[in-house]
């Protein structure tokens, strides 16, 4: 009699893959609504000095920025996949919300009228966005771990009850400011 298979293996991997991915755009999504407005400042202003966008009123371009940022937070991942497939195998390996924001100048900022236009390759625009966007990351994944860490030496709050999600959030406004609100 040979072993019947139910799959059971491949449907516990499938669901592993959707937690971490959850997990993942969870943290990300995070990580925006905290450190949107100095990605936004820190962007806006390599983008102007680096002479990448050329512009008649830079205040107008770095609402545009912002705009992009806001919508990053909100999109769906459908939309989300869809407007980055044309640049998706730019890179290897590359970040998805960098490719977003690449994407986003390449594809509407330059449509802009007060862009007069736009220096660089994609990879070189992607480069610029992403060395910001991981400095950025590298830091608030910094000031978590030491969040944690201090969590962690608190025996009175167990991981994953409510009071230590709380916890969690006041520590992280306390040490990072209070998040950007969806709109």
């Amino acid at each position: 009699m040979q072993p019947r298979y139910s799959g059971r293996v491949q449907d516990r991997l499938i669901n592993q893959l959707e937690r971490q991915e959850k997990r993942q755009a969870f943290q990300q999504d995070r990580f925006f609504k905290f450190k949107m407005n100095e990605i936004h400042n820190k962007l806006s202003q390599t983008l102007l000095m680096e002479k990448i966008i050329e512009t008649d009123n830079p205040a107008a371009v770095t609402d545009s920025i912002l705009k992009c940022l806001k919508k990053l937070l909100n999109v769906s991942q459908f939309d989300f996949d869809y407007f980055i497939a044309p640049i998706r195998d730019m890179v290897p390996r590359p970040n998805r919300h960098s490719l977003y924001i690449t994407q986003y100048i390449m594809e509407v900022l330059i449509d802009d009228p007060s862009v007069i236009e736009i220096y660089g390759t994609d990879e070189e625009i992607y480069r610029v966005v992403n060395d910001i966007v991981s400095q950025v990351n590298i830091k608030f994944e910094r000031a978590e771990e030491e969040i944690l860490a201090q969590l962690g030496r608190n025996k009175s709050i167990k991981p994953g009850t409510s009071e230590y999600e709380l916890e969690l959030d006041r520590l992280m406004r306390k040490r990072i400011g209070e998040p950007q609100k969806n709109q």
